[in-house]
Order: structure tokens, then C-alpha cells, then sequence
């Protein structure tokens, strides 16, 4: 997805290839955007056992941007 978005910013703002994604990035409390296996590795965890006891809740997979 952020292929396509960040080519659509170079285009209309004029900005190189890859700008738009490192800047979000950079805004980030954790300094990067998150890679798809941090968010499937968090689920694999809650599908655990090791996680029996945890009970509607929110986990914020996100780097830092929302804490809850």
C-alpha cells in the first residue's frame, strides 16, 4: 500500500521517490512505521495459551502512537 501512496506524493508534491514514507516514519514515537510481522507476531501471541488470561483488551500495535 505505501508504495502506491508514496508515488502519489512524489507526483503531485514534487517529492523523490520514498520521501513521503520515511517522513510518517519518522513521526513515529519508535522512530520507523511497523513491519507486517510485528502486528502477526503480536497476533500469534493473543491465539497463545501464554496469553489465556488477557481479556478485553487493546493492544496498540503501532510504534508509540496511541497510548492507551
Amino acid at each position: 500500500m505505501w508504495d502506491r501512496v508514496d508515488a502519489l506524493y512524489s507526483r503531485q508534491f514534487g517529492l523523490p521517490p520514498g520521501e513521503k514514507k520515511r517522513e510518517v516514519g519518522l513521526a513515529v514515537p519508535y522512530g520507523r512505521m511497523g513491519h507486517p510481522c510485528e502486528v502477526a507476531s503480536t497476533a500469534v501471541f493473543l491465539a497463545s495459551t501464554e496469553a489465556e488470561y488477557i481479556v478485553g483488551q487493546t493492544l496498540n500495535v503501532d510504534g508509540g502512537n496511541v497510548l492507551s
